[in-house]
């Protein structure tokens, strides 16, 4: 399972040829030992730091709903504003993770999941419909 710390990987040697290993993948920086080398290094750093989301390639199938709403939360307070954020923060923290945050592969969140969710939303009374109506897109969203 991916990590959620953001870690840099190390910058390692493959013959002449300085390396990254990320996530089961090799990116070569360039010769090993130049300037070059080092300012892809950094760059791909930074790339990491910058989208949490960068390591959720499409096709990985063993992400559980926990880590997907922990790195879009990363994700969202980095590119909205505070009240998108605070929104995505209710609906992800009071309704999905509290029904499917214990190891529920992503693939296991289905059409019939969102509907519970959305009933569970109704039943606590905090909420008018179209609130609920949006709150339901934001899931959508996250899922997307």
């Amino acid at each position: 399972m991916p990590r959620l710390i953001n870690r840099n990987p190390k910058l390692s040697k493959l013959k002449k040829y300085a390396v990254v290993y990320y996530h089961g993948k090799i990116h070569y920086l360039g010769q090993h030992g130049t300037p070059e080398a080092l300012v892809a290094y950094n760059r791909f750093c930074a790339g990491i730091q910058s989208d949490p989301t960068f390591y959720l390639t499409k096709g990985e199938t063993d992400v559980a709903v926990s880590e997907l709403t922990a790195v879009f939360l990363d994700h969202a307070k980095a590119s909205t504003d505070y009240t998108d954020y605070s929104h995505y923060r209710v609906v992800i923290l009071d309704f999905v993770d509290k029904l499917y945050g214990d190891d529920t592969p992503v693939e296991g969140f289905k059409p019939r999941s969102l509907k519970l969710v959305r009933t569970e939303m109704i039943k606590s009374g905090r909420f008018c419909r179209r609130i609920v109506n949006r709150y339901t897109h934001r899931i959508v969203s996250i899922f997307a």
